[in-house]
């Protein structure tokens, strides 16, 4: 399906920036409590009575729902706070920089974050947190871990998304994906149009693996990763 074909069927709009996702939702297929997405997106009480500045502008702030756009900035974002713990007011300071420089409204998940805009960004939350070398190294190698689990058209428009389905530093195999034009942007087996819900209810059911196998032609890994994703206590 052609790009003007699939701008078509939702009316002109670009399908990776409507809303799509409730906050439960996202937290789920990020792997991230729902209370930091909402504190991301709205910010949180200040000591002085006021409210921290968001991080992410939510695709629809009266039905608190996401686009396909917002995962990704969630995702990027969760790297940071996950492994290095930075303060959110820096982390903005840091957002502010890149889009001063590169004038998105998404510079955290634009082309240009994968080049020099990586290089700012670690560069700009050193100079904030004082970073010492090799905590901007670790820093950036963790961006560009999260970084390549997002694929890009030939355009260079992010459209496909590989969440991690296990914690990051074990092996983290692309065999799910989210992509805003598949099942509604739901998690599928990558390749196919295969939901991971419809495997995990399956196995929840009672079907075997042999059964899943079968009935979605799929190989062994990818049936596993499919649950995993749901089910991560079963995996």
């Amino acid at each position: 399906m052609s790009k003007a074909e699939i701008l078509d069927v939702y009316r002109g709009r670009d399908p990776r920036e409507l809303p799509a996702y409730g906050l439960v939702e996202a937290a789920h297929y990020l792997r991230l409590p729902e209370q930091t997405i909402r504190q991301w997106l709205y910010g949180r009480p200040l000591p002085s009575g006021r409210v921290s500045k968001p991080l992410v502008s939510p695709a629809s702030p009266r039905t608190h729902q996401l686009s396909f756009v917002n995962l990704l900035e969630l995702h990027v974002l969760s790297a940071i706070r996950r492994e290095h713990n930075v303060n959110m007011r820096k982390i903005r300071q840091a957002i502010d920089e890149l889009e001063r420089q590169f004038h998105s409204p998404h510079p955290l998940v634009d082309q240009e974050m994968l080049t020099d805009g990586t290089d700012i960004f670690v560069e700009s939350i050193g100079n904030l947190v004082n970073l010492n070398q090799h905590g901007q190294y670790a820093m950036r190698e963790l961006l560009s871990a999260y970084l390549r689990r997002i694929e890009r058209d030939e355009e260079g428009l992010a459209v496909r998304l590989y969440p991690f389905t296990r914690r990051l530093g074990e092996d983290t195999p692309r065999l799910i994906a989210i992509d805003p034009r598949v099942a509604f942007g739901r998690p599928v087996i990558a390749g196919t149009r295969i939901p991971t819900a419809e495997v995990a209810e399956r196995f929840k059911a009672g079907d075997s693996i042999d059964d899943l196998l079968r009935e979605y032609d799929a190989s062994p890994a990818q049936v596993h990763e499919a649950i995993r994703c749901e089910l991560p206590n079963a995996a």
